[in-house]
């Protein structure tokens, strides 16, 4: 099978040849990767790490972002929903964006949402999609970034969102509709213009902590589960397969998730509460593909190569249990990760259990 095979075989619930392996990586990682490899061409780094890659693909918005400098002096970014971010240096030579600034901070009525300038679907460069999907025909092509509560949490600072839920649900509603408007907007312009080149959309909310869900179960289907049901539905209804990311403990979240019709989870946090792997296996079997799961907060950035292809295994073993599992790490490779950490991860046995 070919990458592009093996991986919509598990989408299909079909039986693959062997385990697919996916690769997601911060840009720090990808250099590692590449100068490791001498390699110039980010495709061919795949091809030789043997990766059935899930390629994430966005429409570029036509609109410039604008720059400002915030009260310390420092350039920020405007970004497509209005919100300014600035650069953060980290530690490992890289950055990481840190918000400064939401353009609905100070609302308090229905009419304070008119003040802003929203994202315009027309304005998105559709043409520019279809042709990035050709570029990357050898591999699955995946929609992104589509959420709501992330995109809230971009147009007001978190506390005030999470408020938002129980102390100003009228206001909460009107921009979580303004946002999946504008979303299932940018959904079928996408499938417009490029079709079937497209094979999945990608859903991310994190939902959850490390020991427990960000939001409780009741509150979360209030305000959340209509707008996603009308998501997967438009998703499905465009033949392709529907990706959610949730980090933590979300269990409850992502239970309801794969009742909507979820096809992925992502990214399998198992050290999480609820999370773990025979839970998910128990109570999820095979209604939908398990993504990610090899361990990222020790055993990748910490443990030997060894315990890196023990992970592994144990993955295939038990989320494998019904050939709907997909190896990757759990969330993106982190700089600091060993390369031999790395590189044992796509090294090991990938034969189905």
């Amino acid at each position: 099978m070919t990458p592009r095979e093996r991986i919509l075989a598990v989408l299909a619930g079909n039986r693959p040849d062997h385990t697919p392996f996916d690769i997601w990586y911060t840009p720090e990682v990808r250099t590692l990767l590449m100068n490791h490899f001498m390699l110039t061409d980010e495709q061919e780094l795949w091809r030789t790490l043997a990766i059935d890659k899930i390629v994430s693909l966005a429409a570029p918005y036509k609109r410039e972002n604008t720059t400002l400098l915030d009260d310390q002096g420092r350039i920020c970014t405007t970004q497509i929903w209005g919100n300014a971010v600035r650069e953060v240096p980290n530690n490992s030579g890289g950055t990481y964006e840190e918000t400064v600034s939401y353009p609905l901070t100070s609302a308090d009525t229905l009419q304070d949402l008119e003040a802003v300038s929203w994202p315009d679907p027309s304005l998105f460069d559709y043409a520019a999609l279809q042709s990035m999907c050709r570029d990357y025909s050898p591999w699955v092509r995946m929609l992104s970034f589509i959420s709501i509560f992330e995109i809230y949490c971009k147009l007001r600072p978190m506390d005030i969102s999470l408020m938002d839920l129980y102390i100003n649900q009228d206001l909460a509603h009107a921009i979580i509709d303004k946002i999946v408007s504008i979303q299932r907007t940018y959904i079928e312009e996408a499938f417009s213009a490029c079709g079937d080149l497209l094979d999945i959309v990608y859903l991310s909310d994190d939902m959850g902590m490390q020991d427990r869900a960000l939001i409780p179960l009741g509150k979360w289907e209030e305000m959340f589960l209509t707008p996603y049901r009308g998501l997967i539905d438009l998703i499905h209804a465009k033949g392709a397969y529907v990706f959610y990311h949730s980090d933590g403990a979300a269990f409850p979240i992502i239970e309801r998730m794969v009742d909507l019709g979820v096809d992925v989870i992502n990214p399998i946090q198992h050290n999480c509460p609820g999370m773990e792997r025979k839970h998910l296996i128990e109570e999820l079997g095979n209604r939908v593909v398990f993504h990610g799961a090899v361990e990222n907060q020790q055993i990748l950035p910490f443990g030997t190569p060894e315990e890196v292809q023990q992970e592994v295994r144990i993955n295939m073993k038990i989320l494998g249990k019904f050939n709907r599992y997909i190896c990757a790490s759990c969330h993106n490779l982190q700089p600091g990760t060993p390369l031999e950490n790395i590189l044992s991860l796509y090294r090991g046995l990938r034969s189905l259990p």
